[in-house]
């Protein structure tokens, strides 16, 4: 029995073969590869990895170029920060890193001179969404994704009476057959908004070549003239054609998460915005963040007046996608809360964390309600997927993203004199910058806390572990009773010679022929077994600082200690 002061961790062990004719490529399951690791910002590699970030944020402001784009110094004031639910002193406060700057144009504004810092309350826009979903998360779990939309919202259950969908899929949708998930996922296939940005407000439409509109043919919703929710709302809504059947393809929709917030109203008895409060913002003590404008604009960041840089504008409806207000500080607080379960049960944060379907670029993918990058260096370092959320409304920008399998997280929050300020310069450099640092942590901590050889007291078993450039632990050697177990398992596989054999953290173990031309590791989990346990199942045994002391291989029937 393991003492109450040492744990457990399992790890994968993924045997790689491949012909000598055949490049070595890893081939690691979905997720992280390494153990979690801790993060001190006075460390060597992280501390250069953030000096490095510093000067890379210098000289994008003061060049206003790079090889990741443009940027406006001039009229662009933004607010950055990393941060981290890892142990170590990176988690202590509510981000690890943060990086200000005022442009000129901001600093002359008679709305907000004032310089930018870690309370300064941006409007964040789309960002929304997200915390949208996870008020649904929090009061009813995910099991309410299948369920049909008119169940929780009756203008729409009335409408799909009325409405002869089924007769004419082309000018109606079926609302019977959009679901709660498909909305907060951006699958239900209906239109973008209603009213709102519509070319019939502005006075030179029939300059473009545009037919003219009588007066009840312009829409009746707009910024100017919010709608209410069912006599007005509803009843223009139901009627748009849908842009695409539910479910089969993700379309980007202010209108979903409007619904979502009519259903979020009609399931507590609430307004969105009590849920909103109630559920997300006072647990976590989010005081800088609102759904509404908020009262006090002392921490305001107003690039030019409030009508004019959006500040002031109001949403109706549209709340629940587009509203909120927010600073880093207060983002990085809600980035931790996701990362480390503090709101929802680790299994609901692991099924929402996930994507429900690829857009037509390979390297993007679509969530609740996240778009989520696939980086990482592959085949050299295993796939990292980055969940994101971003925005632009009126002057303001807005970025999320959160790395699961680093439990790392960034925001980015900006504002423009001109126009809403393009963030993908930032959000690169922070890529570029951190993930290689988080990678060369992982590995030297990994290699420091299960590296060396385990041996047998009883019986000639061995194996030698070490960490190198590539994913997971590398097993030099493995002797089981005097046999070379990495040949058997070769052999098992009608391999010659066995290239590699790895360790990747994981709860479930993976075998893995690379011959294949693909990497299909999660079809060979648990492939080989011995009396009922996977031979390749390595439990090790962790004292309190979470170095390795053994580690036990079930099917061998064996305990190896560590030695020194």
């Amino acid at each position: 029995m393991v003492s109450s002061f040492l744990r457990c961790i399992v790890f994968s062990c993924s045997i790689i073969f491949s012909r000598l004719s055949l490049a070595f490529t890893p081939c690691p399951l979905l997720g992280p590869v390494f153990p979690e690791f801790a993060l001190d910002t006075n460390s060597e590699v992280l501390g250069s990895a953030l000096d490095d970030l510093t000067e890379a944020f210098d000289t994008l402001v003061k060049d206003g170029n790079g090889s990741h784009g443009d940027v406006h110094p001039n009229t662009t004031s933004f607010s950055l920060s990393l941060f981290s639910t890892n142990q170590g002193d990176a988690a202590d406060t509510p981000f690890l890193f943060k990086y200000h700057y005022t442009a000129p144009s901001l600093k002359s504004s008679p709305n907000a001179a004032h310089d930018v810092d870690k309370d300064s309350i941006y409007r964040i826009g789309g960002l929304t969404k997200v915390f949208t979903v996870w008020s649904i998360l929090i009061e009813t779990g995910d099991r309410i994704w299948n369920e049909p939309v008119t169940k929780y919202v009756p203008e729409l259950a009335k409408a799909a009476k009325c409405l002869d969908a089924k007769q004419d899929p082309v000018s109606y949708v079926n609302w019977e057959d959009v679901t709660i998930g498909q909305l907060a996922s951006h699958l239900a296939g209906i239109a973008r908004e209603y009213g709102v940005g519509d070319l019939s407000e502005q006075t030179d439409h029939l300059e473009y070549g545009l037919p003219p509109l009588s007066a009840s043919e312009v829409p009746g919703c707009n910024l100017d003239s919010l709608c209410g929710r069912a006599a007005e709302f509803f009843s223009h809504f139901s009627q748009q054609p849908p842009v695409a059947l539910p479910g089969t393809t993700p379309i980007y929709s202010n209108a979903e998460f409007q619904i979502l917030g009519y259903a979020i109203e009609s399931i507590t008895g609430k307004s969105f915005e009590s849920v909103l409060q109630d559920h997300i913002l006072g647990p976590l003590g989010m005081e800088k963040t609102s759904l509404s404008t908020p009262a006090n604009s002392s921490s305001a960041v107003i690039p030019v007046d409030e009508e004019t840089s959006g500040w002031s504008t109001q949403y109706g409806g549209e709340a629940p996608a587009i509203s909120m207000f927010s600073s880093i500080t207060d983002l990085s607080i809600a980035g931790k809360a996701i990362l480390a379960s503090t709101l929802l049960s680790q299994s609901q944060t692991n099924r929402w964390l996930k994507p429900t379907i690829h857009t037509s670029n390979p390297a993007n993918s679509i969530g609740y309600p996240w778009v989520i990058y696939s980086g990482g260096n592959y085949p050299n370092t295993s796939m990292v997927d980055v969940y994101t959320a971003l925005s632009d409304v009126g002057l303001y920008s807005s970025y999320i993203g959160l790395v699961p399998d680093f439990n790392v997280g960034f925001t980015i929050l900006a504002a423009d004199s001109v126009s809403s300020p393009d963030l993908n310069a930032h959000a690169d450099i922070i890529a570029d910058m951190a993930l290689p640092a988080l990678m060369k942590i992982a590995v030297l901590q990994a290699d420091a806390s299960f590296g060396g050889v385990y041996a047998s007291s009883r019986l000639n078993s061995t194996i030698t572990v070490s960490a190198d450039s590539l994913p997971g632990l590398f097993i030099d050697t493995f002797i089981s009773n005097g046999t070379d177990f990495r040949q058997v398992l070769a052999t098992f596989n009608g391999i010659d010679e066995a290239d590699a054999l790895r360790l990747f953290f994981k709860t479930e173990m993976s075998l893995l022929i690379m011959e294949r031309g693909t990497c299909v590791s999660w079809m060979d989990i648990d492939s080989f077994k011995y009396d009922g346990a996977s031979l390749d199942q390595f439990i090790f045994e962790l004292d309190k600082n979470g170095n390795a002391l053994s580690v036990e291989i079930p099917a061998l029937r064996v305990e190896l200690e560590r030695g020194d």
